[in-house]
């Protein structure tokens, strides 16, 4: 995993000095997550933030990467779930670097389940957790509004396979040219 990543940030600084500054953007925004299948049994709707860097390639098609933190809660209150998503991947622009746009990517969610064990008379307490590594198949469109000379709000729905953690994200952000 960690020569994956190594390689991808290799890839990403490489690109990176190809390229003129006035190309890449940062920004970060809100998702909303809405759990699926057997994940939206076990999971309620989660709530949490991303950080996005992206780097014009042409016209109309622009590299994204992502990394977040999304927390779930459930029924239990003893329970919980949490990710970080990883993602790279690119936006397709309709009308260049404005408006509508699709997007696809692909990367890991690691994934967290934690449940506190309460202590009865003395006996039990602490608590227990698992992680999880999945990759992650994500697809969905969007709208980038243009609201200065390098600011721009960022809205999308996507949707993201991601083995049985499978949901639909809404995300609201703003993006700032570097």
């Amino acid at each position: 995993m960690k020569t994956v990543l190594s390689l991808l940030i290799v890839v990403l600084f490489t690109v990176t000095n190809l390229n003129a500054k006035d190309k890449m953007s940062l920004g970060g925004g809100l998702v909303v997550s809405l759990p699926m299948g057997d994940f939206g049994e076990s999971a309620n709707t989660g709530f949490g933030a991303t950080a996005v860097f992206e780097l014009s390639l042409m016209p109309q098609l622009v590299g994204v990467a992502n990394i977040g933190y999304i927390s779930y809660g459930t029924d239990v209150d003893e329970v919980s779930f949490s990710t970080v998503p990883l993602l790279f991947g690119v936006k397709y622009f309709f009308v260049p670097g404005v408006g509508f746009y699709g997007i696809g990517q692909l990367g890991f969610n690691f994934f967290s389940a934690s449940v506190d064990i309460p202590d009865i008379g003395g006996f039990g307490g602490g608590s227990v957790s698992t992680t999880s590594t999945e990759f992650t198949f994500v697809i969905g469109a969007g709208y980038e509004l243009p609201v200065g000379s390098n600011i721009s709000l960022d809205f999308n729905g996507t949707f993201n396979l991601i083995s049985d953690f499978n949901n639909i994200q809404l995300w609201a952000g703003a993006k700032f040219g570097l």
